[in-house]
């Protein structure tokens, strides 16, 4: 931020009267040692004769929220950035980014079944809240635990994971034909 921040802050500041103008700050992240992120910030005049050069930038408290569509998106700008050449070899397809998830959500699930193995032998002592979530997760109430919604459920996953390894196994046929095709 600098003189020249001060102004456009005052001109945005005029625009948007009675509300304070919020001045923010994307760093990319292209210098040696700097992070990438975004920075939010609000003047305050400063001096006994307030100038429009003459103000402090307060920061503001930022959180960056996205959607689960959108997910896949900023994973491969992390992927890109954290890449030592910093920069991405060609787009991923879908297929990639569905192989992806479906591996996050694979992983998800194995440190839910361990940590859930490890409560039932004793290893661990179980935390209420935790058990909460994975029961309103699963569908399934504390004080009735209805079978019938439970396997309905159980089914349901039953039936994606099925699919997907499915469309795996279609997409697998699908390249090695296409090899045989080129040769």
């Amino acid at each position: 931020l600098n003189t020249y921040s001060a102004l456009i802050q005052n001109f945005y500041t005029q625009e948007t009267t009675p509300n304070p103008a919020i001045h923010i700050a994307i760093n990319t992240g292209v210098e040696e040692g700097e992070r990438a992120g975004v920075s939010a910030y609000v003047s305050s005049p400063v001096g006994v004769f307030p100038k429009p050069e003459n103000c402090v930038f307060v920061p503001v408290p930022v959180e960056i929220r996205f959607l689960d569509a959108e997910r896949s998106g900023l994973d491969l700008l992390a992927k890109t950035a954290a890449s030592p050449n910093a920069s991405s070899n060609q787009p991923v397809s879908d297929l990639e980014i569905l192989e992806q998830s479906v591996n996050t959500v694979q992983t998800m699930l194995d440190r839910v079944l361990t940590y859930v193995q490890a409560v039932l032998s004793g290893e661990v002592k179980g935390d209420p809240a935790i058990g909460r979530y994975l029961m309103d997760t699963l569908s399934a109430s504390t004080n009735n635990l209805d079978k019938s919604g439970f396997n309905a459920s159980l089914q349901d996953t039953l039936m994606i994971s099925y699919l997907a390894n499915l469309v795996r196994s279609q997409a697998e046929v699908s390249s090695r034909l296409a090899l045989t095709a080129t040769s």
